[in-house]
């Protein structure tokens, strides 16, 4: 009716705007699809715990430690026991300290005493450190198994002993009671020894022509030619004031 009333008065209606292109999207947008949750992967299995057995391993650990550190105090006073230059160690000390170390290290301890080497022992310090201990127990316990060498030169030095004791009218040394592992072990390295002597001694042979010092021109194997025998001369070809004093000979 607007339109028609400004029709009379003259006025013509602007003209109605192009119409709007269509869109070059004709496709309603899709939402995206839908995705399965991922399920995630299944906790660890981990075991339960006995606290009876944890315990049991706490307890077996605290003994290792104080057993090790015990080892390293005990190992103190046999090494003072075994030094002659100390002349007092507590009875009672030393009986707990014969309880404590094994008999084959306490007298691997004597036999080095006995060769003329000192034990290293750990200081106050080293024996609080739980691995300082354990570590310095299993090497003293392989030594006193393998220690060949030191066994060798601290039996010959008790030998020594025992004769000196023998000759000056001395009491005789204590007794040494070697493992049966470690007279074994003795043996084979007197063995070994003796075959490296053999063979250095066949060397120094071999290298003087294989004739074992004889004269040059024997042939090998071959006795040395003997020495010239001087003739024996008659009594009357004694020249006179050279007749032989009169005594008993040699």
């Amino acid at each position: 009716m607007l339109k028609t009333l400004l029709s009379f008065a003259g006025f013509t209606p602007a003209p109605a705007p192009p119409p709007r292109p269509p869109s070059a999207r004709r496709v309603a947008p899709k939402g995206r699809p839908p995705v399965a949750p991922v399920a995630p992967p299944p906790a660890p299995v981990v075991p339960v715990e006995d606290p009876v057995e944890a315990k049991r391993e706490w307890a077996r650990e605290i003994s290792a430690r104080q057993a090790n550190r015990r080892f390293a105090e005990a190992v103190v006073i046999l090494a003072r026991k075994a030094d002659p230059n100390v002349s007092f160690v507590d009875d009672g000390d030393l009986g707990w300290a014969r309880n404590t170390v094994p008999e084959d290290v306490q007298t691997y301890l004597r036999i080095r005493a006995l060769a003329g080497l000192r034990t290293r022992i750990l200081g106050d310090d080293e024996r609080n450190d739980p691995n300082r201990t354990a570590a310095y127990r299993a090497d003293l316990t392989h030594l006193a198994a393998t220690d060949f060498e030191t066994w060798t030169a601290g039996l010959a030095a008790f030998d020594r002993a025992k004769a000196a004791a023998v000759r000056h009218g001395e009491p005789m040394p204590d007794p040494v009671n070697i493992p049966s592992a470690v007279e074994d072990g003795i043996a084979k390295l007197a063995a070994e020894k003796a075959r490296r002597l053999t063979e250095a001694a066949a060397r120094r042979a071999g290298g003087n022509g294989g004739g074992g010092g004889t004269p040059a021109g024997t042939p090998p194997g071959a006795p040395p030619p003997a020495a010239p025998v001087a003739p024996k001369k008659d009594d009357d070809d004694t020249p006179e004031g050279s007749a032989p004093p009169a005594g008993p000979r040699r």
